[in-house]
């Protein structure tokens, strides 16, 4: 647990106790420490009512303006709060309903400690397999809901209409088919993007190119992508439609892997050695699901077998999906609302 919790927790409590005694108590709130959570909520937030949004800074709060979404800042002392990650220490009074929603595809990297979780009243996971692995990690708050992030390619949001405008956006040539590059944090010891961060020319002049990446990506990979000439950088968190657009995925141990497994996209992944932050029956899924490969030159071979053969690899992934997910039906974010109204009722649609 951080130290903050252990210092704000009784001086919190007291004003959040103080405030509703005067009458002055908050509602629910959607707490967000970037715009990655605001996107997360998206599916979820449309089966509730409007939540106010609370940002955990300054910068995150600019960041929430730059979408369109006006943000207070913390300290906060509401009555519910939903976050898409394990920060109810923020929030210490007991009496707060705290709800928490996985910001990835399953659990690629260890569990946060089960303290953190179990200080939330529910914690959203993706699938039972997941919940399974928390219980046995100590942590009692997990449901399993789906991954509600992955609605929009399943409901019919992202329709073609609408991926036809993002190709336009994009300048995608049609005539080139498409690759998304993605990598992990490059600090975690599970990342690959030393492989091919300054190598992308090589296929620009044949691919259509696409890259997201981990937000806290060291600079100088950043800065290397950016300057190549033909690739598209990916700068937002929003990137399932962009998954959608790729012929061939690329990554290492990135959840967003779990992402393009979802969509059934072939993928092709770089082997990194095991670390601390290696979760092994994970590595094995990945190593089943994907064409995997160990070096740079080995790259080109393996686009081109996922391009002639794109089913290869389709009932492995179709089995990832089970453990990963349970349920691909654009119902998840539906799910999770059902479980928030459980816990705070009020949140319930004026029209509901």
């Amino acid at each position: 647990m951080v130290l903050s919790y252990y210092l704000i927790k009784h001086p919190y409590s007291v004003i959040w106790h103080l405030k509703r005694w005067l009458g002055k108590g908050e509602g629910v709130v959607l707490y967000c420490a970037n715009t990655l959570d605001y996107h997360i909520f998206a599916p979820i937030q449309k089966h509730l009512k409007p939540l106010p949004v609370v940002a955990r800074n300054r910068k995150a709060q600019q960041e929430l303006r730059a979408i369109g979404v006006e943000a207070s800042r913390l300290p906060c002392f509401p009555e519910g709060v939903i976050m898409c990650r394990q920060a109810a220490y923020r929030f210490p009074a007991k009496a707060i309903v705290k709800i928490g929603v996985s910001h990835g595809a399953y659990n690629f990297k260890p569990f946060a400690s089960a303290e953190s979780h179990n200080l939330l009243d529910c914690y959203f996971m993706t699938s039972s397999t997941d919940v399974e692995n928390a219980r046995k990690a100590g942590i009692r708050s997990a449901v399993a809901v789906g991954y509600p992030k992955l609605d929009p390619a399943f409901d019919g949001t992202y329709d073609e209409t609408y991926l036809n405008r993002l190709r336009s956006k994009l300048k995608l040539d049609p005539a080139k088919k498409t690759l998304l590059f993605t990598a992990t944090w490059d600090r975690s010891g599970q990342s690959a993007i030393e492989r091919w961060a300054d190598r992308l020319e090589q296929f620009t002049y044949r691919y259509n190119v696409m890259v997201t990446l981990h937000p806290w990506t060291s600079v100088r990979f950043v800065a290397a992508i950016e300057k190549t000439p033909g690739v598209f950088f990916i700068r937002g968190y929003d990137i399932v439609a962009h998954i959608m657009l790729a012929d061939v995925c690329i990554g290492d141990t990135s959840s967003i892997l779990g992402e393009c497994c979802a969509l059934d996209k072939p993928i092709i992944s770089f082997k990194v050695p095991p670390g601390k932050r290696t979760v092994s029956h994970v590595h094995e899924m990945i190593r089943d699901f994907t064409l995997q490969i160990e070096t740079f030159s080995q790259l080109e071979e393996a686009i081109q077998q996922c391009l002639d053969s794109p089913w290869e690899k389709q009932a492995q992934r179709a089995a990832a999906n089970q453990i990963m997910f349970d349920k691909l039906d654009g119902q998840a974010g539906k799910r999770a609302a059902e479980e928030i109204l459980k816990r705070l009722p009020r949140l319930r649609k004026a029209a509901n």
